[in-house]
């Protein structure tokens, strides 16, 4: 009832904030982040399915467990979000920056990414451990440092991706120039490893 005096209530930002009109999307995260709605837990699991947040400021962000699928997060910043076991199939994410900002990564363990489209993206650092990445693509994406502990590769796309000696891979050994990431990405590769083969390891 106070929307009115007050502004949008925090339910009508976070509905706003779903929106596929770009402006009306990135006008509301500048809302909710003024009023402290963007660490507080506000925004874990929401609804965000088509959103379209090109370009948005979601830096530090809470959105554990968010629904993002289809979102348009292109050029989109992302650094130290908490994006923890958030659905992102098929979301587009081309040249997003989620790179670590000193000791903070984005969280994206747990996260579902199949077929999400990374190009370009920055991933230094990020933490993408458990995450179910089939089929995504990380066309020259930079992954210096992430984190892919456990995670599912089958069918991901690592063309001219930039890795190094701190790249964390699913298996736990760190990338090398002699590592063949079609050991993790086809099925077919005599060396084939994945975390279907823990003990306990299950696909969602």
């Amino acid at each position: 009832m106070f929307a009115g005096i007050f502004g949008p209530s925090k339910q009508k930002l976070i509905e706003q904030m779903c929106s596929e009109d770009n402006k009306t999307a990135l006008q509301a995260v500048e809302k909710l982040k003024a009023a402290g709605w963007f660490r507080d837990g506000s925004l874990a699991g929401i609804n965000l399915v088509r959103a379209n947040l090109q370009g948005a400021a979601l830096a530090r962000a809470n959105m554990e467990g968010a629904a993002l699928r289809f979102a348009n997060l292109t050029r989109s910043y992302l650094g130290e979000t908490i994006l923890r076991a958030a659905d992102l199939r098929e979301a587009v994410l081309c040249d997003a920056n989620m790179r670590q900002v000193i000791l903070h990564r984005a969280n994206l363990s747990r996260a579902d990414l199949r077929r999400a489209y990374l190009a370009v993206s920055d991933l230094t650092g990020a933490d993408l451990s458990e995450a179910y990445l089939q089929g995504a693509n990380f066309w020259q994406t930079r992954l210096q440092g992430a984190t892919l502990l456990g995670a599912f590769l089958e069918g991901a796309i690592f063309e001219y991706a930039r890795f190094d000696a701190t790249t964390i891979l699913p298996d736990g050994s760190h990338w090398s120039p002699e590592v063949e990431m079609a050991r993790f990405t086809d099925p077919a590769h005599p060396l084939f490893w994945s975390p279907d083969h823990l003990n306990g390891a299950h696909r969602r």
